[in-house]
């Protein structure tokens, strides 16, 4: 938790393979930060983990991961698309708030399975933004 918080300077991280989860906040703040790989193995994103991370672009999430906390890309608002598993169960409650470039959400599950996922309340920006089913990594 909050391993690279507020780290000003830092544009790009490279996480290591064996790592299965993000902390809270453990990169909240680093708003320079826009090089970034979730690696295979990680199956959860903490809360606020990537929170004001305003750097990002894009982000995949890897088949594995299976939640996605509260505020965990919260006020990324350069944040023009997503790639969400098809696994995912859960999304939290302002995951993608404040991410108003969000344009495209690759899916890699159908429209049912969507339909299944548990995402939380003030998520608009995600809800509205163009989603594509069974779509890979783009």
């Amino acid at each position: 938790d909050s391993t690279f918080r507020g780290c000003s300077s830092l544009t790009s991280v490279t996480i290591p393979d064996g790592v299965t989860g993000i902390g809270n906040a453990a990169f909240q703040s680093c708003a320079r930060l826009s090089g970034f790989t979730i690696p295979d193995g990680v199956t959860i994103i903490g809360d606020c983990a990537f929170d004001g991370c305003s750097g990002l672009t894009s982000i995949m999430i890897p088949d594995g991961v299976t939640s996605i906390g509260v505020s965990a890309f919260s006020d990324c608002s350069e944040l023009t698309c997503v790639t969400i598993p098809g696994g995912l169960t859960r999304i939290g409650t302002w995951a993608f708030y404040k991410c108003g470039s969000l344009i495209d959400v690759y899916y890699k599950g159908t429209e049912t399975d969507r339909e299944k996922l548990d995402i939380g309340t003030a998520n608009d920006c995600l809800m509205n933004a163009d989603w594509h089913y069974n779509s890979g990594v783009q």
